[in-house]
């Protein structure tokens, strides 16, 4: 089973642009890691925002 690339960008992009990660050091995190790290910014900026 092979996982999205256009989600896989989404999740680089998003993470990157929040965080200046590397691409290299967010692609070598595990699937499940990268959504948890999607999942926190997503409420961080909720507070910052409401």
């Amino acid at each position: 089973m092979s996982y999205p690339s256009d989600t896989l960008y989404e999740e680089v992009a998003f993470i990157a642009y929040h965080f200046h990660w590397s691409q290299d050091d967010i692609l070598n995190l595990e699937h499940i890691a990268r959504q948890r790290w999607v999942a926190q910014i997503n409420k961080i900026n909720q507070k910052i925002h409401y």
